[in-house]
């Protein structure tokens, strides 16, 4: 498939985004993290955020066109990881995010993924799943962009919410400012 390639991925989403960086803003001005904190970015993509955070920072992913793109061109260490299997020992990151995830998957392993993701976040740290839903039928451009995605569990906002707060993550932003003609909610958990 054309987007399994990096670059086309990353023109995919210049393009598609009008030059926006939405995501990077909400996350480089919402973020409780400390100087040298340690964050983890599951399904990573080509490492477009690393740049967002100081402190360690390490990303994961199932594509490997994508990981060693990310090693080449942005700071921090990638590696080959499920997100619903995470490798790492529990209360490893102080911060743990997954942007545009959710809709690739089906409930039993966003369910699986978002518990992974609590998991390994430290007492007192943060975890947020940042993932596109369907926007209303009155911003067709939005509804189209996301027919046309290669994930195959869009969701509107109320079916996301229902799984992600039965995982104990609690909706607090229905459309991260900046994203359209995108809808992008953000779900937090805090331990």
């Amino acid at each position: 498939m054309l987007l399994n390639s990096p670059v086309t991925y990353r023109l995919k989403t210049r393009i598609l985004s009008f030059g926006r960086e939405s995501v990077c803003d909400y996350l480089s001005g919402r973020t409780d993290l400390p100087l040298d904190g340690r964050v983890l970015d599951v399904a990573c993509g080509t490492g477009s955020h690393a740049r967002v955070f100081p402190g360690t920072f390490c990303g994961v992913d199932l594509n490997r066109d994508y990981l060693d793109y990310a090693r080449k061109r942005s700071r921090g260490t990638y590696a080959l990881v499920d997100a619903a299997r995470l490798s790492f020992p529990d209360e490893s990151y102080d911060l743990v995010y997954s942007v545009g995830l959710c809709h690739h998957l089906p409930d039993r392993q966003v369910e699986a993924t978002a518990r992974e993701m609590k998991r390994v976040t430290t007492k007192g740290g943060q975890t947020l799943i940042i993932d596109g839903v369907l926007p209303p039928k009155t911003n067709p451009i939005g509804h189209v962009l996301f027919r046309l995605d290669r994930g195959e569990h869009v969701r509107p906002l109320e079916a996301l919410q229902d799984l992600l707060t039965g995982e104990g993550f609690e909706l607090i932003l229905a459309n991260i400012p900046g994203s359209f003609p995108y809808r992008r909610a953000v779900f937090s958990h805090r331990k």
